[in-house]
């Protein structure tokens, strides 16, 4: 079962929405590694996700929620014969794992990732 790990909130200015959400609910915003523009979002103890905070030059899409999977070729594979598209190739951030970005049926863009074996839970 796919389980939401993640959502990516695009802003045209990611540094000013990254202090909207520091100012508006606390949360503690750095930037990734990799890529430029791309801001990870810590968002509290307890129940509910982190995320990040990127800039629209990679996506136009307000938010991208991720979704966990086993396996990402078989997801592609099986989201494919269900009327989704895959958007970009299959890349892999060491430690995290490997990702890609599919399109549903509606046209929203969802992230998949697949656990490396070094990732923490």
């Amino acid at each position: 079962m796919g389980r939401i790990i993640h959502v990516e909130i695009v802003a045209e200015d990611h540094n000013r929405a990254a202090e909207f959400y520091r100012k508006a609910f606390g949360w503690e915003v750095t930037p990734a590694p990799v890529p430029d523009g791309y801001l990870l979002a810590e968002t509290g103890a307890g129940e509910g996700i982190d995320g990040a905070i990127m800039s629209n030059r990679y996506q136009s899409q307000p938010t991208i929620a991720w979704i966990e999977v086993d396996e990402l070729e078989t997801t592609l594979a099986a989201a494919a014969g269900a009327g989704g598209d895959q958007v970009g190739e299959i890349q892999e951030l060491p430690g995290i794992g490997r990702l890609c970005y599919l399109r549903d049926t509606e046209g929203v863009l969802i992230g998949l990732r697949q656990r490396s074996s070094a990732s923490p839970k």
